[in-house]
């Protein structure tokens, strides 16, 4: 608890120390006005409508004073665990995932959240959608579709009724101090994982580079529900490398090719101010990948994973702490394996806008944060930006690494099992000696006995 209350205090000190954070007056009653400048957008997802006792993470939310909510994925759990290995799952039927919605909608917190919130908006991942890892061969994907934008309260005349998939953008704010948010849907259109395929199907793509290519918005926050920077999934080896093993991890990084089309979206239509917004990992963490890796500037991706369930709850903790320490991370700023919320702060008083990145404990104290400057985030003044073939060598990815250095925290983790289980034979081979030297011992007294006698 005062370790908490110590990085709180830290965190804080460090926004004041940038100009402090805008925090929304009013509290509870107040509802946020799109045309005003966006204050804080809070952030969740993994939230097991099924774990009642944990969703206690909602006060914490209600605590932070959003003035949007984003949903960002695993919103409700609508699939269901039959075997860990090979890792299968079953699927609902569309009136039992009405009835996941419903129950989720009746959470007393979030009905509040509900009332007194600005605006509630968001994107599904694989377990809301329907089943564990789907894609575009789910069956029911158009069902789910209506279940989850009557969750989120959208309109039946709407256009998403009619689009398909459920990506959407919004704009907060007024010129000059403006914030568009684009919310991918990275389910609906996306081949199978391992296929280096589409992700977000042509469509969307268009759609996204149109929305891109028109913003005036000083910041322009991209969410995806599955991480864009980091590929875990290739660090964990060789846990990942069946396809189906329960270890393995889903990113854009099974896509490279889809990943790589982003930034070059970005930088042929001259956006600035993109940050990303992320889930689905079960834990949070903030990373950051340097100017020319992925985009002419600085990209840092904000994930928020693991409202109701998180690493630490699923995992032991030693082998979670070694992963956490030793498993390569080139772009990683820090992580956090407890549950948690995000949020993102926009302060417009000074001279440059000053964008806050937060992951937030069960109960919204900060754990993890970073200032961006949006002056870091324009593009080069020289006009140079990324060339191919010619990325620095603060860009290597997880991938590219050397086998020893990729896979260390397997290497660490099967080492320390190793000495482990020789350490534990060593031990029961000394203590059968020694049982067998007593049982020698105690024959050999009483033959001395019986001579004696």
């Amino acid at each position: 608890m005062r370790l908490g209350i110590v990085l709180a205090c830290l965190s804080w000190a460090a926004i004041a120390g940038a100009g402090a954070a805008y925090l929304p007056e009013g509290g509870a009653g107040r509802r946020y006005s799109p045309e005003e400048p966006l204050g804080r957008l809070s952030f969740g997802s993994c939230n097991d409508q099924r774990k009642g006792d944990r969703q206690s993470i909602w006060q914490g939310v209600l605590g932070s004073r959003p003035d949007v909510w984003l949903w960002l994925g695993d919103n409700i759990y609508a699939d269901k665990k039959m075997k860990f290995y090979p890792k299968e799952f079953a699927k609902s039927t569309i009136e039992q995932m009405r009835g996941m919605y419903e129950t989720q909608r009746s959470v007393p917190a979030y009905r509040e959240l509900r009332d007194t919130v600005g605006k509630i908006v968001g994107t599904w991942d694989d377990h809301d959608y329907g089943l564990d890892d789907a894609g575009k061969e789910f069956p029911y994907k158009k069902e789910s579709q209506q279940l989850f934008l009557d969750f989120l309260d959208v309109p039946q005349d709407s256009h998403l009724r009619r689009q398909e998939g459920v990506y959407n953008a919004h704009v907060f704010g007024p010129p000059g101090r403006r914030v568009k948010l684009v919310i991918l849907d990275t389910r609906y259109h996306r081949d199978p994982l391992f296929s280096n395929g589409d992700v977000l199907g042509e469509e969307q793509w268009k759609w996204l580079e149109a929305e891109l290519a028109a913003s005036d918005a000083q910041v322009n926050i991209i969410a995806s529900s599955i991480q864009f920077i980091p590929n875990h999934h290739e660090t964990l080896c060789p846990l990942c490398y069946p396809k189906q093993s329960p270890f393995r991890v889903e990113s854009w990084s099974h896509f490279q090719r889809e990943k790589k089309r982003l930034g070059e979206i970005v930088a042929r239509n001259g956006v600035e101010g993109v940050i990303l917004l992320s889930g689905d990992v079960h834990f949070g963490e903030i990373l950051m990948s340097p100017p020319g890796c992925t985009l002419p500037y600085n990209l840092f991706e904000l994930t928020s994973s693991g409202m109701t369930h998180a690493a630490s709850g699923s995992f032991p903790k030693i082998p979670l702490e070694i992963m956490k320490r030793f498993s390569p991370n080139p772009f990683g700023l820090g992580m956090y394996l407890e549950r948690n919320f995000g949020t993102v702060d926009f302060d417009w008083e000074g001279a440059t806008p000053v964008v806050t990145l937060s992951v937030r404990d069960h109960d919204g104290n900060p754990v993890l944060q970073k200032n961006v400057s949006v002056e870091d985030l324009r593009l080069p003044s020289d006009g140079n930006s990324m060339q191919e073939g010619k990325r620095p060598g603060a860009c290597t990815h997880e991938g590219e690494l050397l086998w020893p250095n990729r896979c260390r925290f397997c290497i660490i983790l099967f080492s320390g099992f190793a000495v482990a289980i020789f350490l534990a034979l060593r031990a029961v081979l000394s203590i059968l000696a020694f049982l067998k030297y007593c049982f020698h011992l105690a024959v050999h007294r009483e033959e001395t006995k019986r001579k004696d006698h």
